[in-house]
């Protein structure tokens, strides 16, 4: 990760975001959106093909009436889990791995809240 300037720009707005503590605020459609936005970055990136099942099965779930609140916890918390997993991996760059390292966190308290 880090070698595609969509990816930069997707993480800087998620982090803000989650920073701002509008993540309580943030519509369904909302999230389909950065979904879409993170989907679009990642394309062509081999180090982190496999969370787009996870954000293409949270984007689903969030498309859905209704949606299943449990679901979205837990869809939340496995990308939690497999962003620290793509911060700690060797191809992390730089700056990179302690931004996803925040934006890890920010997931993890945003599925701890839901």
């Amino acid at each position: 990760m880090g070698t595609n300037i969509l990816e930069e720009r997707m993480l800087e707005d998620t982090l803000t975001i989650f920073r701002d503590g509008h993540q309580q605020g943030v519509t369904p459609a909302q999230g389909v959106m950065l979904i879409d936005g993170w989907l679009q970055a990642m394309q062509g990136d081999p180090n982190i093909d496999h969370l787009k099942d996870d954000l293409n099965a949270l984007r689903n779930e969030l498309q859905a009436t209704p949606s299943d609140a449990a679901q979205i916890k837990s869809l939340m918390g496995t990308l939690a889990t497999k962003t620290q997993q793509v911060a700690e991996a060797p191809t992390s760059e730089g700056t990179w791995t302690g931004s996803l390292e925040r934006l890890a966190k920010a997931l993890r308290s945003f599925s701890d809240s839901l």
